[in-house]
């Protein structure tokens, strides 16, 4: 396998067990990407990667649980979508009685349920145990990572700097790699870490005050979706907040929620007997008018680099891809060795998302010398994507210069790359070039012409066009992640 790719039916096996194990699906432009994930897995079950795949195929459950742990992709960073932590902290600060309860569902690698108390802390919730933060993810590897704490400045790359001074602790790094940081003590007892599968497993408690759970329900299919949000709003409390990501709040029609335009963000709240408390800027829409609602709210301006990993075929139908010689029946046989002969297309584009996949886990890693070694080398097969994750690694360094030309190159090659330029919007925004990010959203906002809501981009990001119209609607700009102050 190592020398070729799994054929159609191996593959869209491989995805059944992914699915029926955690719920994920996968659009099929992002199917090559188990292939890698399942060479990372056998490599750490110490076997060969045609065993390894017969025990999965066979649902064997050690090694669906090591797969699980390399297929699913969790990256993310410290206060994405800060429009949600500043309606959690306001909606917090109303809060009487006993502990304010929030649950970060799919909470990866541990950014998200961290921001959202570093958030509670800064609002003055920090002391006497007013609130508290349960983290949950189907990846035991990912919950390590996140009890660990420690951070690269890959994570960081979105914090404010006085934040960063009061919440993270940094580390001298080895030899090459870049400094560490370690999330202080104050807000690591303030979060707990479990495993959960949203896809299977019953809500983890009730009464929850809020509940974040993004970037995931795309992920799965509608059917799903619909049982996993029905199993969400059974576990908040009355006024309850529920926090979706922009391109997932129409899947939450129909839940009995409330939609909520809390400073020009889209919010949903279970329903309360009696309005929020007077003077709280809020205004509830009735909830069939949501998908309205959502048009109408104006996201952040300032569109986040892309974070996760997404590749997507140049040309509308990909390449076929070459049979192994694996049977259908269980269990399989083991492979034999494939001949030496030219790569295939298909097989050529495989190597190109195994290096960029290895890239963004480099950089996610804080290896950023490798990270832009493995980009480099993908972007010799003239891909946009490679050019996009040099970018995101340029801006990590603060070189913004070489951020902006490498987007520009992922923009020669394809310029209707409708992330390229959403990109450049952020860039130029820091560099204090307004006219030209403007310039890169009305261009940003042509390459979605004609797009449907749910098409999914290309780049190396998962998001939707809908959403990424959302993301660059003009909005009054706001300071910082509490806004104008």
């Amino acid at each position: 396998m190592s020398d070729g790719l799994l054929d159609d039916a191996t593959l869209a096996k491989v995805e059944e067990v992914l699915q029926g194990a955690c719920g994920l699906t996968l659009a099929s432009s992002l199917r090559r990407s188990l292939e890698p994930a399942l060479a990372r897995a056998a490599l750490t079950r110490q076997m060969s990667e045609a065993a390894f795949l017969r025990q999965l195929l066979i649902r064997e459950p050690t090694a669906v649980e090591a797969f699980i742990e390399h297929a699913v992709i969790g990256e993310t960073y410290f206060f994405r979508h800060p429009e949600h932590l500043r309606a959690l902290a306001s909606r917090a600060r109303l809060h009487q009685g006993g502990p304010f309860h929030v649950w970060s569902a799919g909470c990866a690698s541990g950014e998200e349920p961290y921001s959202i108390a570093m958030a509670l802390m800064a609002a003055g919730l920090g002391n006497g145990g007013r609130f508290r933060v349960l983290a949950t993810d189907v990846s035991g590897r990912a919950l390590q990572r996140a009890k660990a704490g420690v951070y690269s400045p890959w994570s960081l790359r979105r914090i404010e700097p006085d934040l960063e001074k009061r919440f993270l602790v940094p580390h001298p790094a080895a030899s090459g790699n870049d400094t560490q940081h370690s999330v202080s003590p104050e807000v690591v007892r303030t979060v707990d870490f479990r495993r959960h599968n949203l896809a299977t497993d019953a809500v983890p408690s009730l009464g929850f005050h809020a509940i974040f759970c993004r970037n995931v329900l795309i992920y799965f299919t509608p059917e799903l979706v619909r049982a996993v949000l029905s199993r969400l709003v059974s576990a908040l409390a009355p006024g309850g907040l529920l926090f979706v990501s922009p391109a997932e709040v129409p899947l939450t029609n129909g839940m009995g929620l409330e939609t909520l335009d809390v400073d020009g963000t889209p919010v949903l709240r279970m329903p309360l007997e009696q309005p929020w408390t007077a003077g709280e800027s809020a205004t509830v829409a009735p909830r069939r008018d949501a998908l309205a609602a959502f048009t109408a709210a104006a996201l952040s301006r300032q569109t986040p680099v892309p974070g996760s990993l997404r590749l997507s075929p140049r040309r509308p139908t990909p390449a076929p891809m070459p049979a192994i010689n694996a049977r259908p029946s269980t269990p399989a046989p083991v492979p034999e060795a494939p001949r030496a002969q030219a790569a295939s297309p298909a097989a050529r584009a495989a190597k190109d998302a195994g290096l960029l996949t290895r890239a963004l886990e480099a950089a996610h890693a804080g290896h950023f010398e490798e990270a832009e070694a493995l980009a480099r080398e993908a972007a010799r097969a003239l891909s946009p994507e490679a050019y996009l994750l040099l970018a995101m690694v340029a801006e990590s360094r603060n070189d913004l210069d070489a951020a902006v030309e490498a987007v520009r190159k992922a923009l020669y090659l394809e310029p209707q790359l409708a992330l390229g330029h959403a990109t450049l919007v952020a860039l130029y925004s820091r560099l204090d070039r307004r006219e030209d990010a403007e310039r890169a959203r009305q261009n940003a906002l042509r390459a979605l012409d004609g797009l449907d809501d749910e098409h999914p981009l290309r780049g190396v990001e998962m998001m939707t066009a809908g959403g990424l119209r959302q993301a660059l609607a003009p909005r009054p700009s706001q300071m910082g992640w509490q806004g104008a102050r």
